[in-house]
């Protein structure tokens, strides 16, 4: 279950990469994460699913000091604002979110 730990402590933080690409093993544990913590038959991961799946794996969380996503960044990644986050969603605001970290830092 190590994987749905990872989940966490990527789902909602940005990588820290050069470009925009995501990296492919976040991906593969990411497309794994949120096929764990899939619960009520539908695609994607509305925040009731995200803080059960926090609360099964609480243990692996804690032991891995994994930050918890909070309701505020689900909100953001949640880009059509249906409730429920798909992972083309959540791919495409880690690819924004990079690049606006990286548009700062080269201005700032």
């Amino acid at each position: 279950m190590r994987f749905v730990a990872i989940f966490f402590a990527f789902i909602f933080c940005i990588c820290s990469v050069a470009g925009t690409d995501i990296p492919e093993k976040l991906m593969e544990v990411e497309q794994l994460a949120f096929q764990m913590c899939e619960l009520d038959g539908t695609v994607g991961l509305t925040w009731l699913e995200v803080q059960t799946c926090e609360v099964t794996y609480a243990d692996e969380i804690a032991e891995n000091n994994i930050p918890i996503p909070s309701e505020d960044n689900f909100i953001a990644a949640d880009l059509n604002k249906d409730g429920t986050l798909m992972f083309d969603e959540w791919m495409e605001w880690v690819e924004y979110e990079e690049s606006t970290e990286e548009t700062t830092e080269r201005s700032g």
